[in-house]
C-alpha cells in the first residue's frame, strides 16, 4: 500500500488498541510509576500516543522489509553517527549496539547494514505466534543483506561466535533479565529493574581476545517529519576505566531513561518493566511500583537449590 495509506491504517489500529481495557490499563500504570509527577491528562495523551506509534512501526518495518527505495524515504543514519560507523567496518572493528525500546528498534536493524556496511547480528527473543515470529524475527529480517538473528536463549555463546566472525551485534537493554541468567539490578526512572550485562560481558571478551570492538547506545527516533533519524552515543569514559559491567549497564540506562523522558510517546510502554521487586527497595519505591510488580523467587536468582550450587548464604556460587 502507499505509504500514506500505511500510516492511516496505522492510526486506526493504534486507536482501537488503545480501547482495549487490559493494554490500555499496563500502559497508564507503566506511565505512572517511570513519571508520577505527570498529571493524569498527560498520562492519557501519552498513553495515546504510544500505541499509535507502535502500530506505526510494526507496519512500517513490514513496508520498509526487502524494499531499498522505502528505507530510504523513512529513515536516515545521522551524518556523523555514519561516517563513525563506516570506517569501523572500513577497519574491521565490531561494534556492539545497545538499543531501548524506543522509537523504532526493528527498523535500526535494517538501516545498520544498509548506511554503515556493518554485519549485524541481532539478539531477539522468539515470539509463540509462528507467522509473528517469521515476520518480525528470522523470516522477514533475514531476508536483509547483512543481518542475521540470533534467539535469546544461548545468545550469549552465539553472540562470542558472531564476534569472532566479524559480526557486530544488536542487542535490547530494557529487558527484565533473570540474575541466574546474568542479570543484575539498576537503576531505572527511581526503581530498581532487572537488566542484563550482555553489553558489557561481550565487550570484556573481545579485549581478551584481541577483537577490536566498541560499545555504542544506538536509537532510531522518529523527527518532526515522520521520518525516523539514526543516532549513537559512545560511553562516557574508556571501557577499561568503569569499575564493574554493573556501572556500565547503569550508564546506558541512564541514557535510555533521557531520551525517554525527552520522547514519552514513541517508548513501548506495553511492556510489564516494572515487575520485580528487589528486597532492598525502600517503601518509596514499593509505592511506585504498578498493580503486576512482584517479589521474584529463588529460581530468579540460581537455577538449582543452595544445597546442589553450592550457594553461600550471600547468593554467589562458588564458580
Amino acid at each position: 500500500m502507499p505509504w500514506l495509506l500505511m500510516r492511516t491504517t496505522a492510526r486506526i489500529l493504534g486507536s482501537l488498541m488503545y480501547l482495549l481495557p487490559g493494554p490500555r490499563k499496563l500502559v497508564r500504570a507503566n506511565i505512572r510509576a517511570a513519571m508520577p509527577e505527570l498529571p493524569p491528562k498527560e498520562v492519557d495523551r501519552i498513553a495515546g500516543s504510544s500505541f499509535d506509534h507502535l502500530m506505526w512501526n510494526l507496519l512500517e518495518y513490514v513496508w520498509c522489509v526487502r524494499n531499498e527505495s522505502r528505507i530510504r524515504r523513512c529513515c536516515y543514519v545521522e551524518e556523523s553517527t555514519r561516517e563513525i560507523f563506516l570506517k569501523a567496518a572500513g577497519e574491521k572493528e565490531q561494534v556492539i549496539f545497545v538499543n531501548p525500546h524506543l522509537g523504532s528498534w526493528e527498523i535500526s536493524g535494517l538501516m545498520t547494514p544498509f548506511y554503515t556496511n556493518l554485519r549485524l547480528a541481532a539478539i531477539a527473543k522468539p515470539m509463540k505466534n509462528p507467522y509473528l515470529n517469521s515476520m518480525l524475527n528470522s523470516g522477514n529480517r533475514e531476508s536483509t543483506s547483512g543481518v542475521k538473528i540470533i534467539f535469546s536463549k544461548g545468545a550469549m555463546r552465539s553472540s562470542l561466535q558472531a564476534l569472532r566472525e566479524g559480526w557486530s551485534i544488536g542487542t535490547l537493554i530494557d529487558q527484565n533479565t533473570r540474575v541466574r541468567d546474568g542479570g543484575v539490578f539498576v537503576n531505572f526512572f527511581g526503581l530498581p529493574v532487572p537488566s542484563s550485562t550482555a553489553p558489557a560481558v561481550l565487550k570484556s571478551f573481545c579485549d581478551q581476545k584481541g577483537i577490536p570492538c566498541q560499545i555504542y547506545f544506538a536509537c532510531t527516533l522518529r523527527t518532526g517529519d515522520g521520518k525516523l533519524a539514526g543516532r549513537a552515543w559512545p560511553l562516557k569514559k574508556s571501557f577499561d576505566r568503569y569499575n564493574s559491567h554493573t556501572e556500565v549497564l547503569q550508564e546506558l540506562m541512564e541514557r535510555s531513561e533521557e531520551l525517554i523522558r525527552q520522547n514519552p510517546e514513541q517508548y513501548l510502554w506495553m511492556y510489564r518493566r516494572f515487575q520485580y521487586i528487589p528486597d532492598e527497595a525502600t517503601q518509596e519505591q514499593l509505592n511506585r511500583y504498578p498493580w503486576y510488580a512482584i517479589r521474584p523467587g529463588k529460581k530468579f536468582f540460581r537455577k538449582t537449590s543452595e544445597k546442589k550450587s553450592g550457594t553461600g548464604s550471600n547468593g554467589e556460587t562458588g564458580a
